[in-house]
């Protein structure tokens, strides 16, 4: 944390929804009230979402198969 401490949270899975779009369990932090609520970069691949850095919005990705 910024002032030198840590913080304690329960953590687990939960199946996401943004956008309309619904993603697989991920694994995710349970904070508390006065959190701030973060979706992370792992969240955001489950969904085929990424940020676009000149808008600040979130945008679909191409998703390529491997």
């Amino acid at each position: 944390m910024a002032f030198g401490g840590y913080v304690e949270r329960d953590v687990g899975g939960a199946i996401i929804e943004v956008m309309g779009r619904r993603g697989g369990a991920v694994t995710v932090i349970f904070g508390e009230e006065e959190d701030v609520n973060v979706l992370g970069v792992t969240a955001l691949e489950a969904l085929g979402l990424e940020i676009d850095v000149v808008s600040g919005t979130l945008k679909e990705t191409e998703q390529l198969l491997l």
